[in-house]
């Protein structure tokens, strides 16, 4: 039986999908309140993945019970991707060999056209020319967001450290610097 109020359509429910099934990268989005019901199925999968064989209870929208039962390491992965949605609220997924435009890494970096080409001509992401086209892989798009991210979290702890010295310490009348 299924411990809680959980079950996994729930979870797979929070999911705004933001790609067509033919997208090379699917872009999996969870609204901040439903991030807490992905943490609690990530918690939820973690106990179960321990297991050498589990299983998970589906209810249908009639109300009907199914079990479906899965291999420890497809519900660790499951737990992998709800732990990365609730902690940032959104999730790539993608093959790693798969190509996407540079307007569709624009989408998913969540940055204009012209810095993604930017990017591209500075070496900063990788990507092969066919013919006209400029083609990155979905792994170079996921690693260069990944950098960006800890870039912007240490930017942004740099300056709350700043605020907090320049309010905290700085003599009245005198700037911190």
């Amino acid at each position: 039986a299924c411990k809680g109020n959980l079950h996994i359509l729930q979870i797979i429910q929070l999911f705004q999908m933001e790609a067509s099934v033919t997208d090379a990268v699917m872009k999996l989005k969870v609204e901040e309140p439903d991030r807490e019901q992905a943490r609690k199925g990530a918690s939820f999968l973690e106990r179960a993945s321990v297991l050498e064989h589990g299983g998970l209870y589906l209810t249908k929208a009639d109300g009907e019970r199914v079990m479906a039962e899965m291999p420890a390491s497809l519900l660790r992965a499951m737990q992998s991707l709800l732990t990365a949605v609730a902690e940032s609220g959104t999730a790539f997924v993608f093959k790693p060999e798969d190509e996407v435009s540079p307007e569709r890494a624009a989408e998913l970096l969540g940055v204009s056209r012209p810095i993604v080409y930017q990017r591209m001509d500075t070496g900063k992401l990788p990507f092969r020319q066919v013919g006209t086209h400029r083609r990155i892989r979905a792994a170079d798009v996921a690693k260069l967001k990944q950098f960006e991210d800890r870039r912007r979290s240490f930017a942004a702890a740099l300056w709350a450290d700043t605020e907090d010295l320049e309010e905290n310490y700085a003599q009245p009348g005198k700037s911190a610097s």
